[in-house]
């Protein structure tokens, strides 16, 4: 049985947790996907590679509290905030976040993330 959008969005969560899992994020995407984050933007068959190297040097760790999740078709919404260690060994929470999923035949095809690391200082902008 198929995933529903939902579901496969909380996959790519738990992929992402996951230190062992993470570099098989790129299989929860279509080729022709597209990423945008605050300051970058991703597209084709790598953007899912291409995110993770951007995220990588950007903080030690990070973490999401799940707030409020919107489903609307294919489009998943998930809002929350963010919390971790930054390249200072700092920590930070409560730092907002906002995701927009599309998701269609059980591929994410596009996300965009808005968030205030770089307001809340955990991150150069």
């Amino acid at each position: 049985m198929a995933r529903t959008p939902r579901e496969t969005v909380e996959e790519f969560f738990e992929r992402m947790g996951d230190p062992d899992e993470r570099e098989t994020v790129g299989e929860l995407f279509a080729a022709d996907a597209v990423v945008t984050v605050p300051g970058a933007r991703f597209e084709g068959p790598d953007a899912a590679a291409s995110f993770l190297a951007f995220l990588e040097p950007r903080y030690e760790r990070a973490g999401k509290a799940f707030g409020r999740w919107t489903v609307d078709g294919d489009r998943v919404v998930s809002q929350g905030t963010l919390h971790g260690v930054d390249n200072d060994g700092e920590r930070f929470e409560g730092v907002r976040y906002v995701d927009v999923y599309e998701v269609r035949e059980g591929a994410i095809r596009r996300l965009d993330v808005y968030n205030d690391l770089a307001v809340e200082g955990v991150v150069e902008a």
